[in-house]
């Protein structure tokens, strides 16, 4: 599916509405359970998942420190999975929002086909993975 720049400010500016109007945190990625706890913990378990699969994967989270490092809104989790498929993922709390930057981001890697998802719980990362639960 290829998105136009318009299309992609387009689908931006619906989902800023959607924001204000108190849409689910999830913005379109459904995860009924979120894990208790901070994100740090959800980017241990599946940082230990990578490793213990021999997935290659580079997890960082936008920090005070690491800012700089990493283009605004780049997805926590980049990982890639047998077969090319590459995942981007955003960790997010059970209340925790997209920013604007991260909204574009998703945006523009969806236009491009990529798989790109927001992740709230470790159950949740292993169903996007495709293990059985």
């Amino acid at each position: 599916m290829n998105i136009s720049i318009i299309d992609a400010e387009r689908m931006l500016e619906e989902q800023k509405q959607k924001c204000r109007v108190k849409a689910p945190a999830s913005n379109g990625d459904v995860d009924h359970d979120p894990d208790p706890g901070p994100e740090s913990d959800l980017s241990n378990k599946i940082r230990g998942y990578c490793r213990d699969n021999g997935y290659p994967a580079q997890i960082n989270r936008q920090t005070k420190q690491a800012k700089g490092l990493l283009e605004p809104g780049w997805p926590d989790c980049t990982i890639c999975l047998p077969e090319g498929r590459v995942l981007f993922l955003e960790l997010k709390t059970g209340k925790g929002r997209l920013s604007d930057e991260q909204v574009k981001t998703k945006l523009k890697f969806m236009s491009m086909a990529h798989e790109w998802h927001v992740v709230r719980s470790y159950r949740r990362f292993l169903e996007i993975v495709g293990d059985n639960i």
